[in-house]
């Protein structure tokens, strides 16, 4: 049997598309099919669409980070207001009648700047811009603790490095924003002799602390207070005004709805300053010996701690005072209106 011899073909003579007969014939098309790359453009495009997204994520970002920081500062006034609100009310039921020549509640408008305006958003009723009036008091309360005579006083000024107290001035003469400060003495009832001793100094003390340059109150309770006012009633719930302008006195409420007369409703003795162009026409008011109000109404306003901060950052006065006055300012102003009852009230020094 012949074995049977095969012929291979000399693959070094061969031409290579014999060899590959596969890509022998290749289409119009062949290179753009397999081409992977991206094109310029694509590329281009592709990053535009990447910056457009990158751009709303950090917007969408920002926005919440605003509103996390607004959210946090309101709460941080809330808090604040709610802090006073509930230390002063605990402290002016308590405020007590002392049967001498002392004072025993007061509350005075500070007398020798303008109280501040602001412009409200939105028109009134009639079509004419809002104005809301800031009234700043300083106020003082007597209060007794078993044998102790206790004053406690508030009032809102600025401090400087040196805890030297100023008015809240925005500019000379004119109110602006300041901190609430609380000022705290006592006395015994009774001097080592056994004699009553007097409470009236506990005011004068206070007075004196108040003073512009003193560093005597160092106790401050809140900022950004802008507006501090105590409106005090009388036993019926009406509101304690003006009676007539001379004499001890001069302060009197209405007796019933209808009643407008003050000859058998004079409370007494109680001091005041007239001044028309505050409420009830009075700048200050001064319940002496056992006469106290019945009620006392708290409206304090506090502004937002951002607007606050920018506040102290304007250097200008008049700036300050335009800062103050625009209208999207005054709706950052947080206020907190209560009535507090007297526990101690005599109601003989309302016949």
């Amino acid at each position: 049997m012949n074995p049977t011899h095969t012929t291979l073909p000399d693959l070094r003579t061969t031409p290579h598309a014999t060899r590959n007969p596969r890509h022998a014939f290749r289409g119009p098309h062949s290179a753009l099919r397999t081409s992977d790359a991206f094109t310029l453009v694509e590329i281009l495009v592709t990053i535009a669409l990447l910056a457009l997204i990158t751009l709303g994520l950090f917007a969408a970002l920002d926005q919440v980070q605003r509103a996390f920081r607004s959210g946090m500062s309101q709460v941080d006034r809330l808090e604040a207001g709610r802090a006073v609100t509930e230390l002063l009310p605990r402290e002016l039921e308590q405020t007590t009648p002392c049967g001498g020549n002392a004072v025993t509640f007061s509350a005075q408008i500070i007398p020798t700047s303008a109280p501040l305006t602001q412009s409200l958003p939105g028109p009134s009723l009639t079509g004419s811009a809002q104005v809301r009036t800031n009234l700043l008091q300083d106020c003082f309360m007597l209060t007794r603790s078993n044998q102790t005579w206790v004053g406690i006083g508030y009032c809102v000024r600025i401090s400087d490095a040196n805890g030297r107290l100023y008015l809240p001035e925005s500019g000379p003469g004119q109110l602006g924003v300041g901190s609430l400060y609380r000022f705290t003495a006592s006395t015994n009832v009774l001097m080592n002799n056994g004699l009553a001793a007097d409470p009236g100094q506990l005011y004068a003390q206070f007075k004196a602390a108040a003073q512009v340059g003193s560093a005597a109150i160092s106790n401050r309770i809140c900022d950004g207070v802008i507006h501090f006012y105590l409106a005090t009633y009388a036993t019926n719930g009406f509101p304690i005004v003006l009676g007539t302008r001379f004499g001890t006195n001069v302060v009197w409420f209405r007796p019933d709805a209808l009643s407008i007369s003050w000859t058998n409703s004079v409370i007494h003795p109680v001091r005041a300053d007239p001044n028309f162009n505050y409420p009830g026409n009075l700048a200050a008011l001064y319940f002496l010996s056992n006469a106290v109000p019945a009620s006392v109404g708290i409206e304090f306003g506090i502004l937002e701690q951002p607007s606050w901060e920018r506040y102290n950052s304007i250097p200008a006065p008049a700036a300050r005072l335009a800062y103050l006055q625009r209208s999207d300012i005054s709706s950052r102003v947080h206020l907190f209106r209560q009535r507090i009852s007297i526990r101690n009230v005599d109601p003989l020094a309302y016949q």
